[in-house]
């Protein structure tokens, strides 16, 4: 009895056993079918796990270019000495120095001013300024005047011309005066510009001529024939100058310039022209004189006997 159930009991364990290793094996069997069977067998969630991944491009970082600095050729400064003062070398002093025959020093620019020494042949004066063929020089602690022909400057270029003028702000009275210096002064220049001699300014002259101005002013009219009846010929005569002949040429204007443009407008032969570059006449007197507004230009030439 005993012997059969231990017999039976051997058998059902083997059973098992058996039954065991069919259910490993089935189970072995099913997990390498269910890990390759096809796509088509999966499902959607399962092929979608299945799929590779794939990365996401990204996207490159952009690059900011910033200019850089040009180079330049400028060197690193270097220790230069400060810059000296360059001397300025002094102005020439301008001066003159008499000719072969000495030269007069008068107090005006013309032979009619005063004499106020003499410098001999090769003395030296410092020139101080110029008024047309006259030079301004310091004579004795003062201003005296040579006559530019007779003697020979150096430096001239620094010189000051000095030419008397109108001056501004003064009274018309007191540029008469001035105005007429200006006007013997620019005759003269214009006779030495054609190498002829310089008229002398005559006092007795001057005083003919300053009354007939002052007279013509008076009447508001320029004619060389007096309220009088006088001409030019009795109105030196008065002064007790001895003439051989006598012209006069008048004319008005608003300055000295103007009066010698007019006259010298003519043609040589004309007869304002002809008198102030005639060679023949000598002496001169000017008169300027000034009414309502305008100036009275006269001048009146005469050769003496």
């Amino acid at each position: 009895m005993n012997g059969n159930w231990f017999v039976q009991r051997n058998q059902r364990r083997d059973i098992w056993l058996i039954v065991g290793w069919l259910l490993i094996v089935v189970l072995g069997v099913a997990l390498v079918w269910y890990g390759f069977r096809p796509e088509a067998t999966r499902t959607p969630a399962e092929q979608i796990a299945a799929l590779p991944t794939t990365p996401v491009p990204q996207p490159r970082p952009t690059v900011t270019l910033v200019p850089l600095p040009k180079p330049t050729n400028t060197l690193p400064p270097t220790d230069t000495p400060a810059p000296t003062a360059t001397p300025v070398p002094p102005t020439p002093t301008p001066y003159i120095v008499a000719g072969d025959d000495g030269v007069n020093v008068r107090q005006g620019p013309a032979t009619t001013y005063e004499q106020l020494g003499y410098l001999d042949p090769g003395m030296q004066a410092a020139l101080t300024g110029r008024d047309g063929d006259w030079w301004q020089i310091a004579y004795n602690e003062a201003t005296a005047w040579v006559y530019g022909p007779l003697v020979t400057p150096y430096n001239m270029e620094t010189a000051t011309p000095v030419s008397p003028t109108v001056t501004s702000g003064a009274s018309p009275a007191a540029n008469q005066t001035a105005l007429a210096d200006e006007l013997f002064q620019r005759i003269n220049q214009i006779r030495a510009d054609r190498g002829l001699a310089p008229y002398a300014r005559n006092q007795a002259l001057e005083q003919a001529v300053l009354l007939h101005a002052q007279d013509c002013a008076q009447r508001g009219e320029l004619t060389q024939t007096g309220s009088d009846g006088s001409n030019v010929s009795t109105r030196v005569a008065r002064t007790g100058y001895a003439a051989v002949g006598a012209a006069e040429i008048t004319v008005m204007g608003g300055s000295a310039q103007a009066a010698i443009d007019w006259w010298m407008s003519e043609a040589p032969d004309g007869p304002h022209h002809s008198v102030i570059i005639n060679p023949v006449f000598k002496d001169m007197g000017v008169a300027v004189v000034f009414v309502e507004n305008t100036y009275y230009f006269i001048a009146l030439m005469a050769q003496p006997k």
